[in-house]
């Protein structure tokens, strides 16, 4: 079973918790829009009204409770009737749908009464927004980490089954559960806040009137109002962000029957003195509650959880070897979220392999591992190597493979694909680059040599091109291998016909050629010199022989080796990037 360690699954759900709280952030920045756009409206409102009813001594409460003409009723109810469709194709709360057909049916409404009305109408507005775009917001951060949890998880071990696809309602019943002790949703405390705005500004207004303040006095303090109303906000999106992430997470972590998880701090200058403190601490599942084991832990939290599993741990070996909720495939680490999605929610498990039954998954060798670090070192971008619904037949792969060689060399990585091609695995190369050059070093093709499974041998000659003829002559009859010697690399096979090797390389004619009756050469030691670049004599300096490497891998042992899979993504070439063509050549 692969094991990762903890830095690696901190790293990972760090990563989850940072893009879920970036969404946190963007949503109050869409509410914050909100907020200014209401309070323009606010404003200009109060300007319109006080230019309407002042006169040199501004607006006194006995004129402010004057009753509005016939002209100017009709004008308000214009505007009421106007909410009112609003309210009908927005939804806004029920009781302001009511005050408003009530003031629709009246005949005598004050000064003071209709501004109130107004700056009303635009608070109901702006916390029906408000609501809306919160609750997408959590619908989106708990079927997001929910996901992205599982996808961590798998894709750490190695392995991945079928998720359900999250349907609305369970998403809705999950957002709009209570979790504080309160006993409220976002949803109530964004209604609470409403009113409490409400209330705040119909007193602010009225009390600038009663004390004669300059309206400008008035708009000032309004403002401030809605700035604490819009820090509020900010406050319960970010707050409610962490509960639904942590939410999410524990809720995947369920499903994968994860036993133990351990909180991890964002450990900075304004860190808690709670979260500090919890950092690092491991509790079970069972023992899970916000608050007081899980986050989060105050406002504004941003403590995550992650996966915390011991030595005996064996969920997904045991997963893959019982089977028992249906078929198990291999991850790759290459996958990324969005090609998980496609597999495990929504079913596309075309290019995936099966985990057979009985089959505990390994740790990878130490010699992929090596290979991988050099790769990764050198930046090789990955190409997902999918498996062919139809095996070509010989001549097929060698008529998608070859062509004329415009790369500095591409004779080993072309081998690899012909293996790969082989057995099972679409691949095409003529990459070139960093790709080549990387399957071309003799270190790193004799450490692929090492990966489980493959079988192989590396013998030692004196006389390169004649030593690495003799090896050849006794090679096991219709057999392929990948040979490396002198300073190429190709398939060879030996055969009633003779010992064979196969040209992918040439713009004028691919496919297998002769050692013996070479259309070129005319020996199979001329073949190896002037062919694969081997040399003649012995390599003799300072008085020493130096004896030369013949690298030879059976063909058929790389099948269903998933560690050569994955490496092959680093040769595989989309066909409109190949450089080959007419102007390239063998190498």
């Amino acid at each position: 079973m692969v094991k990762k360690n903890r830095e690696y699954w901190k790293k990972r759900f760090e990563q989850i918790e940072q893009i879920e709280h970036s969404k946190g952030v963007q949503s109050y920045a869409e509410i914050e829009k909100l907020y200014q756009k209401a309070q323009r409206q606010i404003e200009s409102k109060i300007e319109a009204w006080y230019g309407r009813f002042a006169d040199n001594n501004g607006v006194d409460i006995a004129q402010a409770r004057k009753i509005l003409s016939a002209k100017q009723l009709a004008e308000l109810k214009w505007d009421v009737q106007e909410y009112i469709r609003y309210g009908q194709e927005n939804a806004i709360s029920g009781m302001w749908a009511k005050q408003l057909e009530n003031a629709s049916a009246k005949y005598h409404i004050s000064r003071l009464e209709a501004i109130k009305l107004q700056m009303q109408q635009q608070v109901e507005q702006l916390f029906g927004n408000q609501l809306d775009t919160i609750d997408q917001t959590m619908r989106g951060i708990y079927k997001d980490g929910f996901y992205r949890t599982a996808f961590e998880i798998q894709k750490g071990f190695g392995v991945g089954w079928d998720f359900g696809a999250l349907d609305e309602k369970t998403i809705a019943k999950v957002i709009g559960k209570p979790w504080a002790v309160d006993g409220k949703n976002f949803s109530d405390r964004i209604w609470q806040n409403k009113q409490k705005l409400v209330n705040e500004l119909n007193t602010t207004f009225t009390q600038g009137i009663i004390l004669g303040q300059d309206p400008q006095k008035t708009i000032d303090k309004i403002a401030k109002k809605l700035n604490t109303s819009k820090n509020n906000a900010g406050r319960l999106i970010m707050t409610e962000q962490a509960f639904f992430s942590e939410t999410a997470q524990h809720d995947s972590f369920k499903e994968l029957d994860v036993e133990l998880y351990e909180i991890v701090a964002t450990l900075d200058s304004i860190t808690s003195e709670i979260c500090q403190g919890m950092d690092g601490k491991v509790f079970k599942m069972s023992e899970w509650k916000v608050g007081e084991t899980a986050p989060p832990f105050h406002v504004n939290c941003r403590t995550t959880t992650v996966p915390a599993f011991n030595d005996e741990f064996d969920l997904i070996g045991e997963r893959a070897a019982r089977g028992e909720d249906g078929k198990t495939y291999y991850v790759p680490s290459t996958m990324t979220y969005k090609e998980w999605q496609k597999s495990f929610v929504d079913g596309d498990k075309s290019g995936l392999k099966e985990v057979q039954s009985g089959v505990t998954i390994k740790e990878k060798s130490e010699a992929f591992k090596e290979l991988k670090g050099m790769i990764d070192a050198n930046k090789i971008k990955h190409n997902k190597v999918k498996h062919f619904s139809k095996q070509p037949t010989e001549n097929e792969i060698i008529e998608r493979l070859a062509g004329g060689d415009m790369t500095k060399g591409s004779c080993s990585s072309l081998a690899f694909a012909y293996c790969g091609n082989k057995n099972g695995l679409d691949v095409l190369d003529f990459r070139g680059g960093d790709s080549q050059y990387f399957f071309s070093v003799n270190m790193h093709i004799q450490k692929i040599l090492d990966l489980p499974g493959v079988v192989g041998r590396i013998e030692k000659v004196k006389k390169e091109a004649l030593g690495t003829w003799n090896i050849l002559k006794e090679l096991e009859l219709n057999k392929e291998y990948y040979l490396a010697t002198g300073k190429h690399a190709a398939i060879v096979r030996n055969t009633e016909r003779g010992v064979e090797y196969l040209e992918l390389q040439s713009k004028f004619r691919n496919g297998w050629m002769p050692f013996e009756g070479n259309p070129r050469y005319d020996s199979p030691v001329r073949v190896l010199m002037k062919r694969f670049g081997c040399r003649k004599t012995v390599d003799k300096s300072f008085g020493t022989v130096w004896e030369k490497k013949v690298v030879l891998m059976e063909v058929d042992s790389f099948k269903d080796n998933d560690e050569f899979e994955e490496l092959l993504g680093y040769i595989n070439t989309a066909i409109d990037e190949q450089k080959k063509g007419a102007l390239g050549d063998v190498k």
